[in-house]
């Protein structure tokens, strides 16, 4: 399981909220989404356990991130 809190940020559609603040992803969901657990497994796996939230959160970041080019996202892995 991809622990990175990039996903929960856009699981919660947050995302963009996040890259405005400079904060680190784990302050970001810490301090405005009261998530303390999103380094810990067991969090993101229970997060996630609904696989259309992870999917849906996958495509979204595959969509919105900046991904240099010549690297692959998970959304690579489900086509």
């Amino acid at each position: 399981m991809d622990r990175k809190p990039e996903r929960l940020l856009v699981a919660e559609n947050q995302y963009k909220e996040f890259k405005k603040s400079g904060k680190k992803p784990s302050d970001f969901c810490k301090e405005n989404l009261r998530m303390s657990d999103v380094k810990s497994y067991d969090y993101v796996f229970n997060y996630f356990s609904n696989s259309g939230i992870l999917v849906e959160a996958i495509k979204e970041y595959h969509r919105t991130a900046k991904i240099p080019k010549g690297e692959y996202t998970l959304l690579d892995l489900l086509k």
